[in-house]
């Protein structure tokens, strides 16, 4: 037809479903550079207790020129750099495990991430695939400052190879711990502090929004490519799904202030139960697993972690009974909607997230 043209080409992101290889890389497209406005809105929107990452001072009591990045910004970023060209083409975020801080990382820093895919399998029905793979984000000197592994559910790969490759996890370490604990010895924190002890059972008070803008804003920040996060106009307002990880981020912080004096927290697994959407009201309530000093005047807190949502905790949740089984190692979503229908069905459809996490605070 003369004086017309059709659409007729499409750029194709994300993973190559007919290029898979178990020990592959992908360098993400993007180099990002985080400047102090950045780290300012991320403290406007996420409520942290960390005092590296609040206080200038504090952190040249410890020896470095600046604040840190915060951990779950650090989070948000590792991942996001790796949607365009791995995670675009996903069905599903399942779960995150071992997200480590590895080394000190500023405002005007330069980030880059690379992913390595270190599993593939089917799912038990055979529909689809999930894919685990490594994320390690550095700085402008190669210098690794965040890591973690995440699993993501794919449609079906048929065709998997294999690629030589040494796949050492020699970034996979707690230096920037140690570092921080070899520092912060002798230096005085006053502020009200509690003891917690394994078995304690917390409702946080906060409950807090993420906004229509505060989503915008974030998703298009971090590269967030699925219009699911951003597209009015092909979904609905109560459709526009709040990336997992700023969920994660804000339930971390919205526990945090329990546990202050916090120094690092370090997430060793987490997965999304039900989604959350922009506007929706985010809470957490915490069961404390145990509690090991690893030296004195410091200690860890191991923690599980539930996010809720559009549940006023303090005031709605005082005089509930929650099931054990809650607590006791359920690892899959599945697991934890079908306890809550059995033995807590006030709250099915309410938790959001779960995280197993640690809280590594000083102790006077």
């Amino acid at each position: 037809m003369q004086g017309y043209i059709k659409p007729n080409r499409k750029v194709n992101y994300g993973l190559d479903l007919n290029r898979v290889s178990i020990g592959k890389e992908i360098v993400s497209h993007f180099n990002i550079t985080v400047d102090e406005s950045v780290h300012s809105l991320w403290s406007g929107l996420m409520p942290t207790s960390s005092y590296p990452e609040n206080s200038r001072e504090f952190a040249g009591i410890l020896g470095f020129h600046e604040m840190f990045l915060p951990y779950g910004f650090l989070m948000n970023l590792t991942l996001s750099l790796g949607v365009e060209n791995f995670a675009h083409s996903s069905l599903l975020h399942l779960e995150i495990r071992n997200a480590l801080y590895l080394n000190p990382a500023f405002a005007g820093d330069t980030f880059s991430c690379v992913i390595r895919i270190k599993d593939i399998q089917q799912t038990s029905n055979g529909n689809y695939s999930t894919v685990v793979s490594e994320h390690v984000l550095s700085n402008q000197k190669g210098e690794p400052v965040f890591s973690l592994e995440r699993v993501t559910l794919f449609p079906l790969i048929r065709q998997i190879d294999k690629q030589a490759g040494s796949g050492a996890d020699y970034h996979k370490n707690h230096h920037f711990k140690e570092k921080i604990l070899a520092r912060v010895r002798g230096i005085s924190i006053e502020n009200k502090i509690d003891d917690f002890n394994e078995g304690d059972l917390l409702l946080h008070p906060f409950v807090r929004p993420v906004g229509k803008s505060e989503n915008l804003f974030w998703a298009t920040y971090f590269k967030n490519t699925h219009p699911i996060h951003f597209n009015y106009q092909r979904y609905k307002p109560g459709e526009i799904i709040i990336s997992g990880g700023i969920v994660l981020s804000m339930i971390l912080g919205i526990s945090g202030r329990e546990f202050r004096q916090l120094l690092l927290p370090q997430v060793e697994r987490a997965f999304h139960v039900v989604p959350v959407v922009a506007e929706d009201r985010v809470g957490a309530f915490s069961y404390i697993k145990n509690s090991v000093q690893i030296m004195p005047g410091f200690e860890e807190i191991d923690v599980r972690t539930f996010g809720l949502r559009n549940v006023d905790t303090e005031l709605e949740l005082s005089d509930a009974d929650f099931p054990l089984e809650l607590f006791n190692g359920l690892e899959r979503p599945a697991d934890v909607e079908r306890v809550l229908e059995e033995k807590c069905p006030t709250l099915k459809g309410k938790i959001c997230c779960v995280a197993d996490w640690k809280a590594l605070r000083k102790i006077e």
